[in-house]
């Protein structure tokens, strides 16, 4: 799923952008793969109400699906629709 459904993909992107579709180690991301986020990026959580970062905190170290790639490349997150995105390189891919 492209994530460009929900969000406006910008008509240039900055340099560096996208960003490689890799996890922290290398390996190759594709949707609805299993990663692990091991700790929430600081930026994920920065300026986040108590009960949204409290919400976040519950998928920290748990598999999650992969549910499609932003315009920028970043890994985006949710059942039916975004929840929300991190780097790929913040991801661990899961043995499958």
């Amino acid at each position: 799923m492209e994530l460009a459904d929900w969000f406006a993909t910008p008509a240039t992107l900055p340099d560096g952008y996208p960003l490689p579709r890799a996890d922290a180690n290398g390996c190759a991301l594709r949707e609805g793969q299993r990663v692990c986020l091991a700790v929430l990026p600081d930026a994920l959580v920065h300026d986040l109400p108590a009960d949204d970062v409290a919400r976040l905190r519950e998928v920290e170290g748990t598999p999650l699906a992969i549910l499609g790639f932003d315009a920028y490349g970043h890994v985006g997150f949710g059942e039916h629709g975004p929840w929300f995105c991190v780097r790929p390189t913040e991801v661990v891919a899961l043995p499958e």
